[in-house]
């Protein structure tokens, strides 16, 4: 009787623990790929430049915003104003707005040089709305031919293994205690 309790605690705390992981993974995952569906984009952190706020490997989700609505020490993306095509998450330091386009002084907290860079009115910038921190080191790797092989070969495996186990396992607990019950006319 008491490794019956004990067996159903054990399986009582397997499936919680099992919950509560893939409940945590999949609430990670909805904070890096659900944005999307309205509209935001997540990015995964590259550099130090705005530490402590963001981190390398950290995970930010921007916003598309008009250059008008940014203010100074709102943190805004943009692209590198020396023509490298990278993304640049700073800090707003000063904007002006003449003639038609939005003139900005930004900087990572990190950092101790400027960026000038000006993008017309009618342009878009990105606004980091949160982060997520050092989830940017997964799914950056998932990014890349071998993790995105991996997203689909690991999973696959799994329950291809979980399969084989559960048809070449030998005769379960429960299976044992319904045969002994039977045999005492219980």
């Amino acid at each position: 009787m008491f490794s019956l309790r004990l067996h159903k605690a054990r399986r009582l705390c397997g499936a919680a623990l099992t919950w509560a992981i893939g409940g945590f993974v999949v609430a990670l995952l909805a904070a890096a790929v659900a944005p999307a569906a309205i509209g935001l984009h997540s990015y995964a952190v590259q550099s130090g430049s705005m530490t402590p706020t963001i981190d390398t490997g950290d995970l930010v989700v921007a916003r598309g915003i008009s250059p008008t609505q940014a203010a100074v020490g709102d943190i805004v993306m943009f692209k590198d104003p020396e023509g490298t095509g990278r993304l640049i998450s700073h800090r707003v330091r000063a904007l002006h707005v003449r003639h038609g386009r939005s003139y900005f002084i930004t900087r990572g907290d990190a950092n101790t040089g400027f960026e000038h860079w000006n993008v017309p009115n009618s342009g878009t910038i990105g606004e980091i709305v949160y982060r997520v921190p050092k989830l940017g080191f997964v799914l950056g790797g998932i990014g890349s031919g071998p993790g995105r092989i991996g997203l689909v070969a690991i999973p696959t495996l799994l329950l291809l293994g979980l399969g084989l186990l559960r048809i070449w396992r030998p005769a379960t607990f429960r299976e044992d205690t319904a045969a002994g019950s039977e045999a005492d006319g219980s």
